[in-house]
């Protein structure tokens, strides 16, 4: 793999000072963007993003052409017409970010469906406001929902709310009401903000045992689109493919 930092594209190996926190905890931030074969998608929405986080935790950003870095890491890894997933890594060294870029093949699949197990483990923090690169207590749930035959890992508070999955933001719908999990400790998904330009989205505290009550489910990520949950632990939900397929045009602007 062909990636960049710091002025230059490089293969294979990365290496960060040991000193510093980025190596020693996983300080820092990343991005994961959809290339969809011609096109960045969201750049700009992942960028505010990240630079939001940054700003928050007093992070200097090395100044960077996002846009011309990207493609040259495309180009360089031979996926021009490809799908991809893109990587922008903001590891913190010194109180400042060199941020690195990388791009392998991801394979997109049209009218997939996904399962959730919600995680039996509770971790709450204010850090899950931002997509950092320690992600540690991410991982565990999805492998332990993996290990239960499920695509993904439901989270969710003290008080059995709902927040998100392991990888994505999550969409409720009654009828033709949709509605996200009303918490501060979720992500702000960058699919999510790009459904709600062509649903109206309503925020909503939802309880894991008020579930029943809704006809259907979606997850949304960037490199998924809007992915339709036929079941959350043993209960069932309908599929609708035809809102699906619409959000993730956009998502992945097809």
């Amino acid at each position: 793999m062909i990636y960049y930092r710091n002025g230059e594209l490089l293969e294979d190996e990365v290496r960060l000072d040991f000193s510093q926190p980025a190596f020693r905890t996983g300080y820092g931030f990343f991005e994961t963007i959809c290339w969809n074969g011609s096109k960045i998608c969201h750049l700009d929405l992942h960028l505010e993003r990240a630079r939001n986080s940054l700003a928050e935790f007093g992070i200097a950003e090395e100044p960077l052409e996002y846009e011309t870095v990207i493609r040259e890491v495309i180009n360089a890894n031979g996926l021009e017409n490809e799908f991809a997933r893109v990587n922008v890594f903001f590891p913190a060294e010194q109180g400042m970010t060199l941020p690195m870029v990388s791009a392998v093949p991801f394979e997109y699949v049209a009218q997939r469906t996904w399962s959730l197990k919600p995680n039996p483990h509770i971790f709450l923090t204010p850090l899950m406001a931002h997509k950092s690169t320690n992600r540690m207590d991410y991982l565990n749930a999805w492998k332990y929902a993996q290990s239960e035959g499920f695509d993904d890992a439901l989270l969710q508070d003290f008080e059995g709310n709902v927040l998100e999955s392991s990888f994505a933001s999550l969409l409720f719908r009654v009828g033709d009401a949709y509605f996200e999990p009303q918490t501060e400790f979720k992500l702000p998904g960058i699919s999510q903000m790009v459904a709600a330009c062509h649903i109206d989205i309503d925020s909503v505290r939802i309880s894991l045992p008020q579930i029943e009550q809704f006809d259907h489910v979606y997850a949304l990520n960037s490199l998924g689109g809007m992915i339709p949950i036929t079941a959350i632990g043993d209960v069932k939900f309908e599929v609708d493919f035809v809102i699906a397929e619409r959000i993730s045009r956009a998502v992945l602007e097809l």
